[in-house]
């Protein structure tokens, strides 16, 4: 297939034979009024059938001049002849959906010395994650009170690892919709082909918000064949959450619904994991990235083959040959 990288440039096609046309304009401009006594040859005749009656050349199109340019426009507007090159190889494919509730902000994880809030240690261990995935595609959602996604499946871990650097407490709410993250996230991994469609949900709460109830988004999942691996972030002790910046933290419950959870795995093939450390969510990701791999055709590869040459050499012949045909043209 044949594109054209930069077509901007065709507008610039016309330019050739305008500056032509007013250099031709202006020196006709130039000429000698009309209103002058003509002075004629004495030897008019002679010379006329010397020329063989032809009138001078000077406002002829100079056809191989303005083609020549054109070509040269062209050359511009870089043609690229386009390859579909479908690569096939192992890997897995993965829906992340994260909570991004209000409850996410419990301080109750622990890495490196510091203390984490929830969604800070799933983001450290997801971008973990992310980091060692070679062949597999992985998209992200992010839900609370509604779901949102920020990447559909993609093979390149570098766009998924800077969206994740983005997520906030909050950015979509404080409460909890599953059944919308689940709904949305079977209707995203809907238009995969692939045999294997996983989606990984990672949340510290119950069904709070949205309209779907995840009993009917388990019912759409298993309709489509999706598996559901469940991760409940948290435990069921009273944990630290912050109230302000100079205030300290607030200790409470939050109750996590294990037996939805539990249910929405069991119901799709899936698995259900607790995580109330962060050694046990990084064992839940070891241990899911170990299911079977499937066959992966990524048929957006495309392979570009530049033809801007082509247009590029006839442009630079035709204004050679324009050149020349000037230099050899003898006008009366």
């Amino acid at each position: 297939m044949l594109e054209l990288a930069a077509p901007w440039w065709l507008l610039a096609a016309p330019l050739p034979w305008l500056a032509w046309w007013a250099s031709v304009r202006f020196k006709s401009r130039k000429r000698m009024p009309a209103t002058l006594p003509a002075i004629r040859h004495a030897q008019a005749d002679v010379l006329l059938h010397l020329v063989g009656n032809s009138p001078p050349h000077i406002n002829r199109t100079p056809w191989l001049w303005t083609i020549g340019c054109v070509c040269l426009v062209l050359a511009l507007t870089r043609p690229q002849w386009i390859e579909s090159a479908p690569n096939t190889y192992k890997g897995r494919d993965f829906l992340l959906a994260l909570d991004v509730s209000g409850s996410m902000r419990a301080q109750d994880f622990f890495a490196d010395g510091a203390t984490l809030s929830r969604l800070d240690m799933l983001k450290k261990v997801v971008n973990q994650f992310l980091s060692e995935r070679h062949g597999d595609r992985i998209g992200l959602i992010v839900f609370a009170d509604d779901a949102y996604t920020l990447s559909p499946l993609t093979s390149d871990m570098n766009v998924v690892r800077s969206l994740l650097l983005e997520v906030r407490h909050g950015m979509a709410g404080e409460k909890t919709a599953l059944g919308t993250a689940m709904a949305l996230a079977v209707k995203r991994l809907r238009d995969n082909d692939a045999k294997a469609r996983i989606l990984i949900l990672l949340t510290d709460g119950s069904n709070t918000a949205g309209e779907i109830h995840p009993d009917a988004a388990t019912a759409l999942a298993i309709e489509e064949g999706i598996r559901i691996y469940t991760v409940g972030i948290g435990s069921h002790q009273t944990v630290p959450f912050p109230r302000g910046p100079n205030e300290t933290p607030a200790y409470t419950e939050m109750p996590l619904d294990e037996n939805l959870l539990r249910r929405i795995a069991e119901r799709t093939q899936g698995r259900y994991y607790a995580a109330a450390n962060t050694a046990e969510v990084q064992r839940i990701i070891s241990d899911i990235e170990k299911l079977e791999q499937i066959d992966i055709t990524d048929s957006a590869s495309l392979k570009h083959t530049e033809w801007y040459w082509l247009p590029l050499i006839a442009g630079l012949a035709l204004l050679l040959a324009a050149q020349r045909r000037a230099r050899n043209e003898v006008l009366p």
